[in-house]
């Protein structure tokens, strides 16, 4: 393990930006290597010269409180994880969906009035690549997000299940779909439609699906990459 990797730990849990940890760890390394070679040229071996400058830097402890005491910023998931956690996958969910429906209905309207197996083959591709950037890829990419952002920080709060949760759920209720009949809409949202009219029971179903499968999915990778963590560290 290379050094200063407890005193990384202990101000990443102290809730410390892990970006400035990372830089006061850099600083930590480089000052002992400047220590270390300035003791094996006043003749001392490399153990012995390692030792010494251990001694001078101080103990962990000391050098985490050195740190606290300068009274660094701390992480905005640490200060608000209300919002990292819960506000921004929400809205950015909302804001993706929201652009791609009016990109789309900008980019499909030579062929607004065409069934999707009528459309020229670029139009159907481009339906399908869409289809699936929103329903199957934005939830998965921002549920990776939300866990490397806690992994990173070394959090593990209910926050986090919160924000997985709220991921699965409004990724699973936006994405764009394509129309289904002559004259149907295209819609951001994941509604079912039978004869032509919303079925309210079968758009539940499917949104429950589809949430409850990503958050399953979400949950166990947070958990078992939050574990292997704990026990590496």
């Amino acid at each position: 393990m290379q050094p200063f990797e407890n005193v990384r730990e202990q101000l990443l849990k102290a809730g410390i930006a892990a970006g400035h940890v990372n830089r006061y760890v850099v600083e930590l390394r480089e000052h002992l290597a400047d220590l270390t070679n300035r003791e094996r040229a006043n003749g001392a071996d490399a153990r012995e010269a390692a030792n010494k400058a251990c001694t001078i830097m101080g103990s962990d402890a000391q050098l985490v409180q050195a740190m606290l005491d300068r009274s660094p910023p701390r992480a905005l998931s640490v200060k608000a994880p209300w919002a990292v956690f819960g506000v921004l996958p929400v809205v950015a969910i909302i804001a993706v969906s929201w652009i791609v429906a009016m990109t789309m209905m900008q980019l499909m309207m030579p062929v607004m009035r065409l069934l999707p197996g009528q459309m020229p083959s670029g139009y159907q591709a481009l339906l399908t690549a869409v289809t699936i950037l929103t329903g199957y890829l934005v939830g998965p990419l921002l549920a990776a997000l939300c866990i490397a952002t806690a992994l990173r920080q070394r959090l593990d709060t209910v926050w986090v299940w919160a924000g997985l949760g709220l991921i699965a759920l409004f990724s699973g209720l936006f994405a764009f779909h394509a129309s289904t009949g002559a004259g149907d809409p295209y819609r951001a949202v994941s509604l079912v439609s039978v004869n032509g009219h919303v079925d309210g029971a079968a758009t539940l179903v499917l949104v429950a699906i589809r949430a409850g499968v990503l958050f399953a999915i979400a949950t166990f990778a947070w958990r078992t990459l939050r574990n292997r963590q704990t026990a590496t560290a």
